[in-house]
């Protein structure tokens, strides 16, 4: 009986150590195959957004803000090109009815025909020339200033975003708040007081 035994524990035994080495390696392979977690780094997620705007915004992982960042700057890039286009339309009409320092004997018209753009044209004197001029190119000009803005703003977001998925707020980290109540002698009367304790992460 004992002929039959042995060869059992044998098989058996055999069978537990292959399902081991295949455990390990099974284990061993989710090991190699794992992605190692995205650390973030709030200088990194700064220097892309200085460089790009947006990157940083993709390099916290938060892409629902990538349609914000683009809608902003294409929409102010736009505005910034009606302007401009407008701009350098309107200053050749100015440049016809003013006077010219480098060629003083050129008589400039009264009027200039300019055609707008609902298609119909009309006499614009220097006066109405300029102040259509400078009002685009100031347009312009603010236009800019929001795009930097709106950079400075995309740079701030992705530090602070950075910052706040940084931000440890493990059980490590804890307040805890305890109220006491003693009787003091001198007053013959019960005094309360409350203490904080501040645990820290070693």
């Amino acid at each position: 009986m004992r002929y039959f035994v042995v060869p059992f524990v044998v098989l058996f035994c055999l069978s537990a150590e292959l399902m081991a080495i295949s455990v390990d390696s099974v284990s061993q392979k989710d090991t190699i195959l794992a992605k190692p977690k995205h650390k973030i780094i709030p200088r990194v997620s700064t220097i892309r957004s200085l460089i790009f705007p947006g990157l940083g915004q993709a390099y916290n992982r938060q892409y629902w803000k990538l349609p914000l960042v683009a809608g902003a700057f294409v929409s102010l890039g736009m505005i910034a090109n009606y302007n401009q286009v407008r701009y350098q339309k309107y200053r050749s009409f100015y440049y016809i009815v003013s006077q010219r320092a480098d060629d003083p004997s050129y008589v400039p018209p009264r009027t200039v025909s300019v055609v707008y753009e609902d298609g119909l044209a009309r006499d614009l004197d220097v006066n109405q020339l300029k102040r259509i001029n400078d009002g685009f190119r100031r347009n312009r000009d603010y236009t800019y200033i929001g795009m930097f803005v709106a950079w400075a703003f995309n740079v701030v977001d992705a530090n602070v975003s950075a910052h706040l998925k940084t931000f440890d707020v493990s059980d490590d980290i804890s307040l805890r708040v305890k109220p006491i109540l003693d009787f003091d002698p001198l007053s013959k009367g019960i005094v309360s007081s409350l203490t904080l304790s501040f645990n820290f992460k070693k």
